[in-house]
C-alpha cells in the first residue's frame, strides 16, 4: 500500500463522526445520524457501545474534548472548526452551534479523528507514537513516512460477526516509487496498491483477471502561485500568461494516457456547480500579454522588467514531478524560468502551511462533493489557513460567506459558480484537468472492498485462500 502519517483514517486506526465517500455523499461513522435543529444549530446522535483502545468510553463529553483538542492543536482544524461550539446534551447526543446558518456542518467534521483527548494530554508528546483511538485496526509498529503495521482490535464495536472472514492484521509502506509498488503486487509481496499512477493502472487493467482497479471520481489538478510572496505573481498579467502558455492537450494525452479532461475551473465538468469556460492554450497571447506588461526577453531569452527576471521555483514532490518538468518546457516557450524544487512528499505539507514555495504542484484538487461551500472556503476565503497562495478579493469572500449560509441547493449551485468564474479570471490557481489518476488496485483475492471507500480498509474486507 502507499501510506503515510496522514492515512489515518484510510486505513482503519482512527474514525470520524460522519464519513464521507468517494462520490461525495456521506455515511454514519462514530455517529448514527444528525440533524439541523436549527439554522445554527446541528445535533449528532453517537452510536452505542463504543470505546477507545484504552477501554474508555466514547460518549458526547470526550467527542466534545476531541474537537476542542484538534482546534487548538491542528492549524486546518483551527480554520475549518473556528466557530463552531461544542456541548454534550446527552451522554449520546452532541449537539454543535455556529455562528451563522452553516449547511455544511457535517462535511466539515468527516476528516477528524475522534480521539482520547484526556489520554493525549496526559501522555504529552509520547501520545504521537501511543495514541487512544477508536479503529478496528491499531498499530503496533509506525515509522512515520516508511511503515505502518497494526493489528485488528478485538474491543472494536463493529467487527464482523463470529465466522465471518476479516482482516487480522494490516503492513503498510510508503513507497513512493510507483514502478516498485506495481512490482509488489505484481509479485505477491502486496495485496493492495494505493495512488496508483497512470502507467501502473494501464498494466493492472490488461490484467483484469489477477487485479481489481477502483477508478476514483475525477478531481481537478491544479497549480498554486503564491501571490503573497512573490511580487511577480501578484502582476494578473504574469498569472494569465502562465495559464494560457500551460498546454492541456499534451499534459492530458502525454502524462495521463486520456485518463483526464480538459478543467474548466475549479470542479470537474459537468456538475450541476461547475463552470464549462475553461483556458484555451494561446502562446502568443501569453507573449502579447507580457510584453504589454513591460515583461521582455533578454538575451537569454528569460523575460525581466525593472531588473528583475522572471525566474519561478516550482515545488513538486515524486507524483508530480512529470508535471512539473512538462510545464517547465512549456513555459520556457514565453519566456519564463523556472527551476524545480523536488521534495519528499510528507515535506510538501508542512512546506504549503507555511507558504514555502512561489509554484507548486502540490494536489488539494477540486472534487465533486456536498459540500460545496467548505471545499470553495478552504481554497479561496482570504485568512483560511489552506488558502497557500494567499489569494483574497473582497468580492469572493462575500460570495463564499454568504455561499456558507446558504441551504437551498439551487442557490448554492448559483453562487459557487459566480466564484468559480471570478477565481477563474483572477487566475488564483491555474486549473489544467480533470483526472482519474490514482486508483486503488487490489489483487483478486482481496474480497469485500467497499467501491466508494475504495482506499479505506474497513471491516468487511478479507484475503481469500
Amino acid at each position: 500500500m502507499h501510506i503515510d502519517a496522514q492515512r489515518i483514517l484510510e486505513n482503519g486506526l482512527g474514525e470520524p463522526l460522519v464519513v464521507l465517500r468517494d462520490d461525495g455523499t456521506l455515511a454514519a461513522g462514530l455517529a448514527t445520524a444528525w440533524r439541523s435543529v436549527e439554522p445554527t444549530v446541528w445535533e449528532f446522535d453517537l452510536r452505542a457501545g463504543v470505546t477507545f483502545w484504552s477501554g474508555t468510553r466514547v460518549d458526547a463529553t470526550a467527542v466534545v474534548a476531541s474537537f476542542e483538542r484538534h482546534r487548538a492543536k491542528n492549524p486546518r482544524a483551527k480554520s475549518a472548526l473556528g466557530v463552531m461550539t461544542f456541548a454534550a446534551v446527552a451522554s449520546d447526543r452532541l449537539r454543535i452551534t455556529t455562528g451563522s446558518p452553516d449547511p455544511s456542518v457535517p462535511f466539515r467534521l468527516a476528516t477528524y479523528a475522534v480521539h482520547n483527548a484526556a489520554e493525549a494530554d496526559r501522555r504529552g508528546d509520547a501520545f504521537g507514537a501511543e495514541p487512544d483511538l477508536t479503529g478496528f485496526m491499531k498499530p503496533v509498529q509506525f515509522v512515520p513516512g516508511e511503515t505502518l503495521v497494526a493489528e485488528a482490535n478485538p474491543g472494536y464495536w463493529g467487527k464482523p460477526p463470529a465466522g465471518q472472514p476479516s482482516l487480522r492484521r494490516i503492513e503498510a509502506r510508503l513507497g513512493t516509487d510507483p514502478q516498485t509498488r506495481m512490482l509488489a503486487l505484481r509479485g505477491g509481496d502486496a495485496d493492495a496498491e494505493f495512488n496508483v499512477e497512470i502507467d501502473q493502472r494501464l498494466q493492472y487493467e490488461r490484467n483484469k483477471d489477477r487485479f481489481t482497479v477502483y477508478a476514483p471520481a475525477p478531481t481537478t489538478r491544479n497549480i498554486w502561485l503564491n501571490m503573497a510572496k512573490v511580487p511577480a505573481l501578484r502582476d494578473l498579467a504574469v498569472r494569465r500568461a502562465l495559464d494560457l502558455a500551460a498546454d492541456r492537450t499534451e499534459l492530458i494525452d502525454g502524462l495521463n494516457h486520456g485518463f483526464a479532461a480538459a478543467a474548466t475551473g475549479h470542479f470537474p465538468a459537468g456538475l450541476p456547480y461547475a463552470i464549462d469556460t475553461g483556458t484555451t492554450t494561446d502562446l502568443a497571447a501569453a507573449a502579447r500579454l507580457l510584453d504589454e506588461a513591460g515583461w521582455r526577453p533578454g538575451p537569454d531569452g528569460v523575460r525581466a522588467k525593472d531588473g528583475q527576471r522572471l525566474h519561478l521555483r516550482i515545488l513538486t514532490y515524486t507524483v508530480f514531478q512529470p508535471l512539473a518538468i512538462a510545464l517547465q518546457s512549456q513555459w520556457k516557450r514565453i519566456g519564463i524560468s523556472t527551476q524545480l524544487e523536488p521534495v519528499e512528499t510528507t515535506a510538501s505539507n508542512q512546506m504549503m502551511l507555511d507558504g514555502d514555495f512561489e509554484i507548486a504542484t502540490y494536489c488539494s484538487c477540486g472534487s465533486a462533493t456536498g459540500d460545496i461551500p467548505g471545499q470553495l472556503r478552504s481554497f479561496y476565503r482570504s485568512g483560511v489557513v489552506s488558502n497557500y497562495g494567499g489569494y483574497a478579493n473582497p468580492i469572493v469572500d462575500r460570495l463564499v460567506d454568504e455561499l456558507g449560509t446558504e441551504f437551498a441547493p439551487g442557490r448554492q449551485h448559483e453562487l459557487a459558480k459566480r466564484v468559480q468564474q471570478i477565481v477563474h479570471d483572477d487566475v488564483a490557481l491555474i486549473y489544467l484537468y480533470a483526472s482519474t489518476q490514482w486508483a486503488a488496485a487490489y489483487s483478486t483475492g482481496v474480497r469485500g472492498v467497499d467501491p466508494n471507500l475504495a482506499r479505506w480498509v474497513r471491516p468487511s474486507m478479507w484475503i481469500a485462500g
